[in-house]
């Protein structure tokens, strides 16, 4: 095949990924709104009608990827994703319009739905769009995206009203919907459709070429594969190494949630209000964001070199430093003691923990577990890990203020670094390392060898000596 043109595939996942901008908004949005909420006396709000705004959210989103099932493969991925601007843009109206409380709740469980359903599809779109040597760096995109949203929230939210941030926040699906609706549907689509030419057609508009057979042979290839070996939710947990996957899978979301990576995200402005530091909290924030954003695009550039497990231990420990530092911090604050020469330290190490999040906890699980699944459970497994993990973000969302009421804020930091402990003892012991390696060497590796190696790899595509099996190929190596 001739030398492709990257470039429509990354405007076509630019775009696509306006929609995790659109996430990121919403889930930065509670930080700068949240004390306007309790202050607003237009509308009065409690704190825990305050925290139930903000962790509604999470509550949405666990129901959104639900609904991702019954669109997806019944209109397509594009269609999808285009339907998916409304639910958004609705959400901005209730909040901007809000006459009391219960529309903000409204409001939240819509964008927490739209949102759950966008961490469904949009790497379900990249995957089937992007070529091998690209995917990597074009799933990172992805997380790039969604922390652009998030300085977006955190750099306008201190300084506009409630109404106008909600306005400001439904422009970015509007300019998704004007931009995403020229990029082309997924040739895996079209060819499940039984639609070759328009397969032919999205393909060339991708890559950038006329000569795309033998990829146009591969996707052929790859749909008869699935339409054939067509597994049940069932094989997910009765087959030996999907099983295993799965313990990797929910171990690594469980590792990611209870490091309180949301708690910083959503109560960020809150936290740092308490300190007496000479920068204000608003600014604090905005200077985490970038930070997170910064460091976002750096990973792309070594995620491949280190390794995952190195990334994954070092990001680990030092999320455990920062969290430990943070609730000493608080601890002295609480006692009542004189740390007005040290008041530096939580912006500090926010900004660390932020860091060490994004360099390996914060992108390694989404990556490794579009590794270890074969392609005909993948769905299934995505599914379950987006309505788990937005599950546990909800309760952690509820459960953090009164658990900050009832025993300290340094109490909760000091659970989030010892649940981050057990989660390096639990990568230390059970995560393997996935870099370089194939899908199928991937699957030897967690059923052992003693299986066929027919039933790993059942469908080879052209030039199979390239590592271009069907599973190789289905592999859909994208970054939460």
């Amino acid at each position: 095949m001739k030398q492709t043109n990257i470039g429509p595939q990354v405007f076509a996942v630019l775009t696509g990924s306006l929609l995790f901008t659109a996430t990121g908004f919403n889930v930065g949005w509670s930080s700068p709104t949240l004390p306007k909420l309790l202050e607003d006396t237009s509308i009065p709000v409690t704190e825990n009608q305050a925290s139930l705004v903000i962790s509604l959210l999470s509550f949405g989103s666990t129901v959104g990827p639900l609904f991702s099932v019954a669109t997806v493969d019944r209109w397509g991925r594009k269609t999808s994703m285009l339907l998916l601007s409304i639910p958004f843009i609705v959400s901005s109206i209730l909040i901007a319009m809000a006459q009391n409380y219960w529309w903000y709740y409204v409001a939240r469980v819509i964008s927490g739905l739209a949102g759950g359903i966008t961490w469904t599809i949009i790497p379900i779109y990249l995957g089937e769009i992007a070529e091998d040597r690209i995917r990597g760096g074009l799933g990172v995109t992805t997380a790039i995206m969604l922390n652009l949203g998030l300085v977006m929230a955190y750099s306008i939210g201190p300084w506009v009203s409630k109404p106008l941030l909600a306005a400001l926040g439904a422009v970015i699906p509007v300019v998704f919907l004007l931009m995403f609706t020229w990029m082309p549907e997924t040739p895996y689509f079209y060819m499940m459709k039984d639609k070759p030419n328009l397969a032919r057609k999205s393909l060339e508009w991708l890559r950038g070429t006329t000569d795309v057979d033998q990829e146009v042979e591969v996707v052929r290839k790859n749909v008869e594969f699935d339409l054939q070996n067509s597994w049940t939710l069932k094989e997910l947990f009765t087959d030996k190494g999907n099983r295993k996957a799965f313990l990797i899978m929910i171990g690594l979301l469980t590792a990611q949630e209870l490091s309180g990576v949301v708690v910083i995200s959503s109560y960020s402005t809150s936290i740092l209000s308490q300190v007496g530091s000479g920068i204000t909290s608003s600014i604090s924030v905005i200077i985490i964001g970038v930070v997170q954003l910064i460091v976002t695009v750096l990973v792309v550039f070594f995620t491949d070199r280190v390794g995952r497990r190195p990334l994954l231990l070092g990001s680990l420990f030092f999320i455990i430093v920062f969290l430990t530092v943070l609730a000493v911090y608080f601890q002295f604050l609480a006692n009542g003691d004189d740390i007005s020469g040290i008041s530096w330290i939580p912006v500090t190490a926010i900004v660390g923990f932020v860091c060490s999040f994004t360099m390996g906890l914060g992108t390694m699980p989404t990556s490794i577990a579009s590794e270890i699944f074969p392609c005909n459970v993948k769905a299934y497994a995505s599914i379950i890990s987006n309505v788990y993990v937005f599950f546990i973000e909800g309760v952690i969302l509820q459960l953090y203020p009164t658990l900050v009421n009832a025993y300290g804020i340094h109490i909760t930091f000091y659970i989030f670094a010892g649940c981050t402990t057990g989660s390096m003892i639990f990568t230390f012991f059970y995560v393997p390392e996935t870099r370089m390696k194939s899908l199928g060497e991937i699957q030897l590796m967690l059923r052992k060898r003693s299986e066929s190696n027919q039933t790993l790899q059942p469908v080879s595509a052209p030039d199979s000596s390239q590592n271009n099996s069907i599973y190789f190929i289905a592999t859909n190596d994208v970054i939460k």
